[in-house]
């Protein structure tokens, strides 16, 4: 830059630091930064917040630490954004312990702390499963008169719900409502998620209205939790009337909405349903992916539905299409997806069919797992395939694989089953 005739002043290294940070490079961004220092130019406050905020965006937690300490070492008093920065970067570190210590400490320097500061350490204290202690923040956020956003309820509210602590989330709701704050459909949809998880469908169902009624609109995460809340409660009409109210009222439903409403029918046994919402879900547009193949054939071969599945999806010839087809659309058949129809094989008396497909899994850049070794060795062993079994054993323990509990009882029987022959041989 000397070389071009350019005069290095703070404003040209602030630009470029903050250009260098942009574009997430760090390393150029703190390289400048030690030039300028070592130049003698004194950084001022935006400057050191942004290399903070550029540090913490790029989790480098114990460099902003130590660049926070050397902006008070240099007699540059840290403001609160750039105090809450790092105390948001050890929050998400999970460095409770430090995060509380600084925000302690700020608060003994007389610096009030904002919104953001006490949502980041609620939200970490939630994570670690502190309710208490972020409840106890919350009432000194209101006691300090700080003010209180819709995202602090909505964190505490979730990390509730989830540890069932329903009367300590009308507490938090009261709190909400007294200071004039209406939950939105982040707030709506935790409360119906909590409902959901407790099979309290009725409940669920009141609190959706109510979003409704207060005209806060329902998204597809709303009605993707009532329809996981109702497949789960093996409610599966309420769920379709559900999946039918969303092209009434606006929401698409999107892949997790099919995958879910698919994996119901199937446990419910409606196979024929199953595979027309399949065949919609694929010609409304909607990119199916390989958890959408691997539903759908599970539930069919796990209730011996195999000749069913191939009628889905071809011939017997041509299942291995199925495989190509999930690549070609840029999915990658997982060894679940192998392992799901080598069990559905078996289970219809095709062996060789499982064994064929067992072997070609490699072809797909897929690789055989523990599961899939002990699906084939039961079946091998169910249809007395005895000398494959043990072979298919051996090369399993070559890899480095053990048996199940499952496996490992039918050798315990088949080996019995031998002395027995032997025993009674001897006798007579």
């Amino acid at each position: 830059m000397l070389k071009l005739g350019i005069d290095l002043n703070v404003v040209t290294f602030f630009t470029l630091i903050n250009g260098f940070y942009t574009q997430s490079n760090v390393a150029n961004a703190m390289s400048l930064f030690d030039e300028m220092i070592g130049k003698g130019f004194q950084p001022n406050l935006i400057t050191y917040n942004i290399i903070l905020n550029g540090l913490c965006k790029t989790s480098n937690t114990d460099r902003a630490v130590k660049l926070l300490k050397m902006m008070e070492e240099r007699g540059l008093q840290p403001n609160v954004v750039a105090y809450s920065t790092v105390i948001d970067c050890l929050c998400k570190d999970m460095q409770l312990i430090e995060a509380l210590n600084l925000f302690f400490e700020v608060k003994d320097k007389g610096i009030p702390q904002n919104t953001i500061t006490y949502n980041c350490l609620i939200h970490a204290m939630s994570t670690l499963g502190q309710q208490k202690e972020a409840i106890r923040f919350l009432d000194e956020m209101v006691a300090s008169n700080v003010s209180l956003n819709v995202v602090t309820f909505n964190v505490l509210v979730d990390a509730h719900i989830k540890e069932g602590m329903i009367s300590e989330v009308k507490y938090i709701v009261d709190i909400m409502i007294k200071h004039g704050i209406d939950p939105n459909v982040v707030t709506y949809n935790i409360l119906i998620n909590g409902h959901c998880l407790q099979n309290k469908m009725k409940e669920a169902r009141k609190v959706f209205d109510l979003m409704i009624k207060k005209g806060c609109v329902a998204n597809v995460f709303s009605y993707n939790i009532m329809i996981n809340g109702c497949y789960k409660a093996k409610r599966m009409d309420k769920a379709i009337n559900l999946f039918c109210e969303m092209f009434q009222k606006g929401p698409i439903p999107n892949i997790v909405t099919y995958n879910t409403l698919i994996q119901g029918m199937c446990q419910s046994r409606r196979f024929f349903d199953a595979h027309e919402l399949f065949k919609n879900m694929c010609a409304s547009g909607q990119v199916s992916n390989s958890v959408s193949y691997s539903v759908l054939l599970d539930g069919l071969c796990k209730h011996a539905k195999i000749k069913y599945a191939l009628k889905v999806f071809g011939h017997i010839k041509v299942v291995k299409e199925l495989f190509h087809c999930l690549s070609v659309k840029g999915l990658n058949s997982s060894v679940y997806t192998y392992t799901i129809m080598i069990n559905g094989f078996y289970k219809e008396g095709l062996p060789n069919e499982a064994c064929h497909l067992f072997r070609t899994i490699g072809d797909n850049d897929c690789f055989s797992n523990i599961s899939c070794y002990n699906v084939m060795i039961q079946g091998f062993l169910q249809n007395n395939y005895t000398s494959m079994a043990i072979q298919l054993l051996e090369e399993m323990i070559d890899k480095g694989f053990f048996v199940d509990a499952s496996t490992a009882t039918l050798f315990v029987n088949l080996i019995f089953q031998c002395d027995r022959s032997v025993m009674f041989g001897n006798v007579s």
